[in-house]
């Protein structure tokens, strides 16, 4: 692999976002550490096609064995890897409604995923990177959400909050660590036109889901990945700890 060619450890990597990401990033061939938890039709011709450019890694990040896995994996492949993009999340739907006991599991499972892993696999690299003092640059990208910002409707307030301290994280990761060559960034969509949006649509429908959005369809993976891409080449690192929006012009700030 020549100079610009980068080791990027993209996680929740089977569907959507994740897997939009993975194929722009492939056309620089770039090295992808792809992680998931369950391979379908799809992705297995995808890695297969794309070999020798994807090292698949089968974790579940929601939990601890699966998190320890794909360090591990990561780690074996590379000293420190170039870009790392926390992209796995989910958004599970939790009403009032529900009994304390579940409503807590809904909490404690998006919590997990979608703020927790991000968490454990940043400090553990950079620890490394700081113990090793490796002095590459490393780019932290955080896939949050304009829900970090603006709130979300009452079933989700997991899925807000995460979002709200995935952003947290990242300010605090630039403002901590830039010294040791480490460069954070946070992508807040709108509302994405994916399977995991599933959930919501069917129970609020599709214009609910448009609400507020300027332009004439919801935003689709497409339209994120570019920008993530962009990031991960190295002609932002000096906006370092920012968010980008991308969410339609449906929410403002």
């Amino acid at each position: 692999m020549g100079n610009n060619k980068k080791t990027i450890l993209v996680t929740g990597g089977s569907r959507g976002i994740g897997f939009e990401i993975t194929s722009h990033l492939l056309k620089d061939e770039n090295l992808i550490l792809l992680n998931y938890k369950n391979e379908t039709k799809k992705l297995k011709r995808f890695i297969s096609k794309n070999k020798p450019n994807i090292v698949p890694i089968k974790a579940d990040l929601t939990k601890p064995q699966g998190i320890k896995k794909l360090l591990n994996e990561t780690l074996n492949q590379t000293e420190i890897p170039d870009v790392i993009i926390n992209n796995a999340g989910i958004a599970l739907s939790a009403p009032l409604s529900y009994s304390k006991s579940k409503w807590e599991k809904t909490w404690d499972e998006t919590i997990s995923l979608n703020l927790k892993a991000p968490s454990i696999i940043c400090r553990e690299i950079i620890q490394k990177k700081i113990k090793t003092k490796n002095t590459k640059k490393l780019r932290i990208i955080n896939i949050a959400s304009r829900a970090a910002f603006r709130g979300e409707t009452e079933d989700f307030i997991a899925y807000a909050a995460s979002k709200g301290g995935l952003i947290s994280l990242t300010k605090t990761l630039a403002r901590s660590f830039g010294g040791q060559n480490v460069l954070a960034f946070s992508i807040a969509p709108g509302f994405v036109k994916t399977s995991m949006a599933e959930d919501f649509i069917k129970k609020y429908g599709k214009q609910h889901a448009m609400e507020g959005i300027v332009l004439n369809r919801l935003t689709e993976p497409k339209d994120i990945a570019p920008t993530v891409k962009f990031i991960a080449q190295g002609n932002m690192d000096h906006a370092t700890g920012s968010t980008i929006d991308i969410n339609g012009g449906s929410y403002l700030r």
